[in-house]
């Protein structure tokens, strides 16, 4: 398909371009300032100042625009008419420099630049079409990626550092003491791998469960499937509670073993509604033109609905492997003394607990060390989550909303 031959832009019309993106570009900067004077109080306190003095610049030349507009529309409309429909512009610029010079003097007036920012005459609606939207969304998307990555980079560069040091995001003195101290805790890695045991298991017994179960579901001709939904959803809305829950589990004989970590865990109504509502949405005509051959109901099953089922499956598990993993509540509630079987988030939640003092009597070395290790654990932690993520986000992507709406 060929380009469409456009027009060559005049002098006039690449001088509107370039000074809109320049003005845009400062509306962005400005907000980003913005934002990042009021949600961090630790990595930018060394830079205030010049944030400071980057929004004041940026300020004066939105402001500057803003003048030298009303004042071609007074020449062009004549003053009268200017100030029937410009008076509240008008004495929004008048005020603007006052609120800029108290902002400065007083810094609990801070907030006032969001208005400042704003309710600048026109600043918005001059951006209102369809790419620079685009440009906006895009950036603030970026803004929040980036407020979610850089705490992990710190927690990252903590643990590579040298104890004492106060870090950002890149470490500082490299160090990998609190790496080595924490690959040698046999401890930590026998919870790594009670951690493993109970994600591999209790993803496998999510799956055959859940699969199982929302496949019969999916059959509008299935008798009593009307009530069979209504005690699912009871079971979805209503619980007996945390007491109910370590009665049971202790009724069960499950106390204390690695089994009340996994169990508990391996059902979840609100996914198994999702499956279901993607098994009704695949065609009927697969599923009768496989019995019209021969094959049976759990062939169907497992031969044409699972392989077509793989996208909301794996995004599903996901989810359900991220909880697996972060779950350390239920040994909170039911491993009351076998701490060989606990998980990796709660042998670290204990390891966080601990008095530094206790363990520096035998080793002098890790009370120095004692920050940069635990963001050594930390890292550790999340690391198996960070390498799964890029593997399960081709499903995430194409999987995130199916069944969320009947096709």
């Amino acid at each position: 398909m060929k380009k469409k031959n456009s027009l060559p832009k005049t002098k006039e019309q690449k001088l509107f371009s370039w000074k809109r993106r320049g003005l845009l570009t400062c509306l962005l900067v400005s907000l980003i300032i913005l934002i990042l004077e009021g949600i961090d109080n630790k990595h930018t306190v060394d830079y205030r100042g010049t944030m400071d003095i980057v929004f004041a610049v940026l300020w004066v030349i939105l402001e500057l625009d803003s003048i030298l507009r009303l004042v071609k529309i007074a020449r062009e409309e004549g003053i009268k008419q200017y100030f029937k429909f410009n008076k509240i512009d008008f004495v929004y610029l008048v005020l603007s420099p006052i609120a800029m010079v108290c902002s400065f003097a007083a810094p609990a007036l801070k907030w006032t630049r969001w208005i400042i920012l704003f309710k600048m005459p026109k600043v918005i609606a001059k951006y209102n079409d369809e790419n620079v939207f685009q440009l906006i969304a895009k950036s603030l998307a970026l803004i929040l990626v980036a407020l979610f990555i850089l705490p992990v980079f710190n927690v990252i560069s903590t643990g590579f550092s040298a104890p004492g040091e106060i870090v950002n995001i890149l470490p500082k003195n490299f160090d990998t003491f609190s790496f080595s101290y924490a690959l040698s805790d046999t401890s930590f890695l026998k919870s790594f791998g009670n951690s493993f045991f109970i994600v591999i298991v209790g993803t496998s017994i999510f799956v055959f469960i859940t699969t199982m179960a929302a496949y019969p579901l999916s059959k509008p001709d299935l008798p009593g499937r009307k009530w069979f939904m209504l005690f699912y959803m009871i079971t979805m809305y209503f619980t007996g509670g945390m007491a109910t829950d370590i009665i049971l589990i202790d009724a069960l004989g499950l106390m204390n073993t690695i089994w009340a970590l996994i169990l508990p865990s391996v059902i979840s109504v609100y996914y198994m509604l999702l499956i279901k509502s993607f098994y009704e949405g695949l065609p009927a005509e697969l599923e009768e033109a496989a019995k019209i051959d021969g094959a049976s109901q759990m062939y169907v099953f497992l031969k044409i609905v699972l392989p077509l089922s793989k996208s909301i499956i794996a995004t599903t598990c996901s989810f359900v492997v991220v909880n697996f993993w972060n779950n350390y509540m239920n040994s909170v509630l039911y491993i009351t003394h076998n701490k060989e079987i606990y998980p990796v988030q709660m042998y670290i939640r204990n390891f966080l607990a601990m008095d530094p003092m206790d363990i520096a009597l035998d080793n002098p070395t890790l009370l120095s060390y004692w920050d940069n290790i635990e963001m050594a654990y930390l890292t550790l932690a999340i690391l198996p989550i960070v390498c799964a993520y890029p593997i399960l986000f081709r499903f995430l992507k194409g999987g995130v909303t199916s069944g969320a709406v009947k096709g």
